[in-house]
């Protein structure tokens, strides 16, 4: 069930800072390393801000040659681990903010789930997934694009 986990000792704290760290390793290009605090409670204003902000100053800074995106749905509101106050319609649109800034620079991305301890975090993945779809950001019309030369998007969907 949803209550079955306890925190690690990892975990947020309540009151405390939410630690969401990127970073990204490629041979070729560096290293993207970029700490980002987030106050418990945080909602999706400033959590979807402070992505789009630093999605875009990271891939700015580094040209990696894939993305591997790590997309957790513990940031909901409720999560019992997750520490953030994220709507469903916040994290549907966090994942297009990571997928549009691929896309503008052609870079291809592995989209994995991770954490997300509600019942409901099934149904939002799918609603993501689907929006990225509507969007043209996966799927047959993102692959045509690539074969026209406008984007070298690969996208590929695994879950936990």
């Amino acid at each position: 069930t949803d209550s079955d986990h306890s925190p690690t000792p990892d975990s947020p704290q309540p009151g405390g800072p939410v630690p969401c760290a990127q970073r990204l390793e490629s041979p070729l290009t560096g290293a993207i390393k970029r700490k980002v605090e987030l106050d418990w409670g945080t909602e999706d204003s400033e959590y979807l801000q402070k992505v789009e902000l630093h999605s875009e100053g990271a891939l700015n800074e580094v040209r990696p040659d894939i993305i591997v995106y790590n997309a957790g749905t513990d940031i909901l509101d409720g999560d019992p681990l997750g520490g953030l106050s994220i709507s469903p319609q916040g994290i549907v649109k966090r994942d297009e903010i990571v997928f549009r800034a691929a896309r503008r620079r052609g870079i291809p991305i592995l989209m994995v789930t991770s954490g997300g301890y509600q019942k409901k975090t099934a149904r939002i993945i799918a609603d993501s997934i689907l929006n990225l779809n509507q969007q043209g950001l996966i799927g047959e019309e993102a692959l045509e694009e690539e074969e026209e030369g406008s984007s070298s998007l690969v996208t590929s969907v695994m879950c936990k």
